[in-house]
Order: structure tokens, then sequence, then C-alpha cells
């Protein structure tokens, strides 16, 4: 998951400042809101196992998918998406709304309480996005925050933001992680120590190792509209999928999470009952994709990137690899989301054409083999990464029109290279930020604001990207997604592979769990309650 914010002085539609985020009103589905602390309906913890790896859970440091399900748990935003719906909707804020086309305006509920008992007032969210942009970590949350201008506490209560121009998507910024409102004591220029972590949501952090455990207690002084149904959560840390497993199996976990095999997934649906154990899916919106290096040798050459668009099989991959548990994702937006279209189905066709790629290559005068370094990681997306890299090796080379050298390098150094111009190909995942369109398309095609830095300009795209950030009308917006989705079949910066379902492994008794594996990606731990001792 990365994304990044556009600057745009595009006008928006006049009169239509209101339609988006008109966020007044409560919700009360389990997700968010304001109460009078947490009464929980068990005093069960609940234990979690996981082989995801949490990095940093101040907001100003996290944009890693298992840092961020810390964060939303610990933290209040003012906005949130709450659970199996697509718009914003009030959190630690009373209402938020336009004012005008570029000021944007929140009240917060009174009486919201930070685990340390300093109330959350206006001056917490100033405190807070001012410190993300100030900071810059390089993780690149702060990015999401980086159309807002100024912002300002009027009141205790009210915070308004400016924005540099107008910006349809900025409700849906201030419901992710990067928003989560911190208290005064957080330093301006630094992080705050993972185990010192202060918030305002249901959560608090009791203990932090991510390489064994990390403890969440119950936070006292919580006044939202969440509702608890256990007394506190243990997230334990496997480093293999096959631990995992047995960890579930043998009823060490109450809930399995991330990331299980696809032959443990195929093995729990088929034996897991006569060992107390339930496969639970939820839709997921989790996408794979390859990226090219357009802006040098040999990625620069348009026939290079399409002949590879006629070649690669995804429905091999889908079935041969991943066994089923993948679906082949054939444009930028994956199904589920407004804006779907299969335009790369509709260009290079379902099934692999190696004489249009042939052709393709010989009238652009390119010399075959086509050499190039095709990079991925062995600790990010599972384990089947590895083999779905050699199936994509051997079906390049399988035609001889490519010779591909597979390389590989862990996350932690892997974050820090991909962007850096050195690898010819490669690989990454994306889970959304929220659930608009615009989050599978901006950050990747803009010229300027890509954060793949892969070296892609399309004036046609920016244009396109401008009206789908800013233009509130949204069916314009959504033919702005489809046509952007034509464009980057064509141009294939990036070549998508795959969109997958959440899958959960449960121990017989654990409830909520389903509920909670919606397409915001995001785990909320108070819904779901363990076995009873």
């Amino acid at each position: 998951m990365r994304t990044w914010r556009l600057t745009t002085t595009t006008a928006l539609v006049a009169g239509c400042a209101l339609v988006l985020a008109a966020c007044g009103g409560d919700d009360d589905d389990g997700s968010g809101g304001g109460g009078d602390g947490p009464e929980p309906t068990s005093d069960t913890p609940l234990i979690v196992g996981t082989t995801d790896t949490v990095t940093n859970i101040d907001p100003a440091g996290q944009y890693d998918n298992p840092s961020r399900n810390i964060v939303v748990n610990v933290y209040q935003r003012l906005l949130t998406v709450p659970l199996g719906e697509t718009e914003p909707a009030p959190e630690a804020a009373e209402s938020c709304d336009w004012d005008d086309e570029t000021t944007y305006t929140c009240i917060l509920k009174e009486g919201q309480m930070f685990s340390d008992g300093e109330e959350v007032t206006a001056e917490n969210v100033v405190h807070s996005i001012e410190r993300n942009l100030e900071i810059q970590h390089e993780t690149g949350g702060w990015e999401l925050l980086s159309g807002i201008e100024s912002v300002e506490a009027v009141d205790d209560y009210t915070v308004t933001f400016q924005l540099s121009g107008p910006d349809a998507t900025f409700p849906f910024v201030l419901t992710t992680a990067a928003a989560a409102i911190v208290p005064m004591s957080y330093p301006a220029d630094e992080l705050q120590p993972n185990e010192e972590v202060i918030g305002s949501g249901p959560y608090t952090v009791e203990a932090f190792d991510p390489s064994q455990q990390i403890q969440l207690g119950l936070n006292e002084n919580y006044s939202g509209d969440y509702e608890l149904n256990n007394g506190s959560v243990i997230q334990q840390y496997y480093d293999q999928e096959s631990a995992l497993k047995q960890a579930i199996e043998e009823g060490e976990v109450m809930v399995a999470y991330r990331n299980l095999g696809v032959t443990d997934i195929e093995d729990l649906e088929q034996n897991g009952a006569d060992r107390g154990v339930e496969v639970v899916r939820g839709e997921g919106v989790e996408i794979n994709y390859m990226v090219f290096q357009v802006g040098r040798e040999p990625f620069d050459e348009l026939a290079i990137r399409q002949a590879i668009a006629h070649i690669v099989d995804r429905e091999s991959i889908a079935e041969n690899v991943y066994r089923g548990t993948v679906t082949p994702l054939y444009g930028p937006v994956p199904d589920g989301v407004a804006g779907h279209v299969t335009t790369f189905e509709q260009e290079y066709g379902a099934e692999p054409d190696v004489a249009a790629a042939e052709q393709l290559l010989e009238d652009a005068g390119i010399d075959t083999p086509v050499s190039f370094d095709l990079w991925w990681m062995p600790d990010r997306y599972g384990a089947e990464i590895a083999d779905m890299y050699g199936e994509i090796e051997r079906q390049l080379e399988d035609t001889g029109l490519f010779d591909v050298t597979l390389e590989q390098l862990s996350w932690a150094q892997y974050s820090t290279t991909f962007s850096d111009g050195s690898m010819d190909a490669f690989d990454l995942g994306w889970f959304p930020d929220h659930p608009d369109p615009s989050n599978y398309i901006a950050p990747f095609y803009h010229s300027e604001n890509n954060f793949l830095q892969n070296g892609y300009e399309n004036q046609e795209m920016d244009d396109l990207i401008d009206t789908i950030l800013t233009d509130l009308d949204q069916e314009e917006r959504i033919a702005a997604v489809e046509e952007a989705s034509v464009i980057a079949a064509q141009d294939v910066p990036v070549l998508h592979l795959w969109q997958r379902d959440q899958v959960a492994a449960v121990r017989e008794g654990v409830t909520g769990m389903q509920e909670t594996l919606d397409p915001s990606f995001t785990l909320y731990y108070n819904l779901v309650s363990g076995v009873e001792e």
C-alpha cells in the first residue's frame, strides 16, 4: 500500500461541493463513533496469529497494512468508512462539511479522551497533521496529506482545512491512518516510540515486539461507539506460513489472518472442521502487479511492454500457482470497486498470443531475446510469489523472445529500492487506502506524482487524473477512471496480475471475523470474540 496526493487548481462544478461529504449523523455498526466507555461483552482475550510484520504505529511513520491495522484500533480519525459502506462517516467528528471548493471544516465530538486522560480537541488534529507533514517519513504515508495547505483550530472543537486546490477525495483522506489523531505529547519532528504510543481508540498498546508478540489492552477512557467483543488482543507473529497453520490447528491462536499458504487454505477448507477450524472469506480488493521502468532501456520501448502483456498468462498463474485463491486482474481497478473495466483483456485478450508479441517486436525493429532483470520479494505477499515469478519467467522465455533474470530482496531493502530506478521490472502489491477508485489510478500514473518513479508520462492521463480527483460529479469521475484504464492498457507502464479475497481461519466458537473482512482491509479487533474458556 502506498499512495500520493495531487495538488491541482481545476475548478469544481459550481454548487456541488456538498455532494461527497456532508458527513453528519451517527454510525452504530460497531465500527465508529461516541459513547460512555468500553463495556466488553467478553473478557476473553482475542489471540490473532499472523506472518505480517508491523513496522511503525505512530501514524506519521506507518504506511503498510499490518501497521495500519494496529493504528486504526489504537487511534481515532475524524472520519471513517463504516464496514460494508463506501462513503465517509463521522468517528471523532460530529460532522464535516465543505465551506467552499477548497475549505473543509470538521466539528469534533466533545468528551473524546486519549488513554492518558487528555481530551481530544481541534488542537490535537492540527498537531497530528502538521507533524506528519513535517516528518515526511520515508514510508510515504504523509503524501496522503500533501494537498493540505494549512490546518487551523478555530476553537476547541472546530478544525478547518485549507486545501491547495479542489479535491473530491479529501473526506476519504481523513479516514486513512495518516490522519489518525495523536496527543500533544508526540514530538513535532520525530516519531513516538512504538511502545509509548497513546491514542483515543478502543485499545492501548501494552507490549510491542513485532518479531514475537504485540499486546493490546482496553482504553478505559475510550468514549467512541465501537462495540467491544473481547477483553484484550494478543497478536502473535510467526515467520513461516506452516507454523501459522499449525498454531490455528492446535488452538494456539483463535484467528489466523495473513498469510496462510494456498495449500494450507485448501487443506483447512477440506479438513479443518475435524480440527475445530473454519475458513472464512471476505471481499478483497488487494491487487498484485508488475512495474516496468519505462524511463530507460529496455522498457522505454512500448512494443516490449505490449509484447509482455500479450504473453503473460494470468489464468495459468491463478490456477496453477494460487489454486484459484486469486482472480486474474485485467485492469487497474479491481472488481468490486466502481470503475472496474477489463481493458487489458480487451486490448490483448485473455489467452496468450505469442505471434502478436513477436510481430510487435519485429515491427519495432527490436532484437530478440530481450534481456531484463525482474525483481520480487520473498517476505511480503506470500510464499507463492516465488512460484508466480518462476512461472512468468518460464512463460516469457519459452517464447524465445525474452531472457529473464530473476532477482530478490527482503522487503526492508526492497521498500527503499524499487523507486530508485535500479530495477528493470519489479513486483508490488497494493492494499487500498480507501474504497474510491482514484486510489488505483492516481498513485500509479501521474507524470509528476507517480510513487513508482518508473518514468511514465502521459498528459492525457494527467488530465483524466485531475478530473478523477476534483470533479464531484460521480458519473464524470467514473467515466474518467474507465478512460484512464484504457490508456493504462495501451501504454502498459504497469501489468496487473491478480486480485485476492481476504481469507482467515478461525477456531470453533470465534465470531465476528467474517464481518470485518470488507474492502477497507482493516481488521477491526473489537468486532471479534474469542472462545470462552
